[in-house]
């Protein structure tokens, strides 16, 4: 599965009131996309997600090969029912096993198709419930920084157009908070038991 993407064309920033007292504006840019990738949450949230398709695929194919092997038997049934060297009798009884047969089949075939639509569906769920958290503590982050160093304005620098070129095409003397970014968001990662007792 593809890691999360995601981008901000701007992010407006806070103190908008300096705009109207006319005081020199403060910008800075951040490459969010960076912030995005480079957070230990999106890592732990691939891993997650890539080991719950995972185990999504190796339940799908093993209905999948169930499915198959019901729909085998019917079609031999269905052969047999068609034997004329048997007696009527005989073909009607086959027949008959191979309605029922078929009957199973199609119910597992529905079992099938709403096993994969509610399954994808709750794994789009929650990657998108996992992005947003995602993207929520990167926001708040950038606005922590932001009021701190008294930001007029800060531009994602990885934002796309709607035609897909960069929203920020150029940028001199502007300050670049990305490594700040990324440095505080990984700073609330909880440390493993192994590396607490070894300190």
């Amino acid at each position: 599965m593809k890691s999360f993407i995601f981008a901000f064309s701007v992010i407006t920033a806070l103190s908008i009131s300096s705009l109207y007292s006319q005081q020199a504006l403060k910008i800075a840019v951040v490459d969010l996309q960076k912030a995005f990738n480079d957070f230990y949450k999106t890592k732990e949230a691939d891993s997650e997600m890539k080991s719950k398709v995972a185990a999504f695929e190796k339940e799908r194919q093993e209905m999948a090969n169930d499915l198959n092997k019901i729909g085998e038997e019917a079609k031999k049934m269905h052969d047999a029912a068609q034997d004329k060297t048997l007696s009527e009798a005989a073909r009607a009884e086959k027949q008959k096993a191979f309605e029922a047969k078929a009957q199973d089949f199609q119910a597992m075939q529905r079992k099938f198709q709403e096993f994969q639509y509610v399954r994808t569906k709750e794994l789009e769920d929650r990657s998108q419930r996992i992005r947003q958290s995602i993207i929520d503590d990167i926001t708040k982050t950038i606005l922590e920084i932001s009021s701190r160093e008294k930001f007029t304005l800060v531009f994602d620098k990885s934002g796309k157009s709607l035609s897909g070129t960069n929203v920020l095409l150029y940028s001199q003397d502007v300050k670049d908070i990305t490594d700040e970014v990324i440095k505080t968001i990984n700073a609330t990662k909880p440390q493993t038991k192994a590396a607490s007792t070894s300190q």
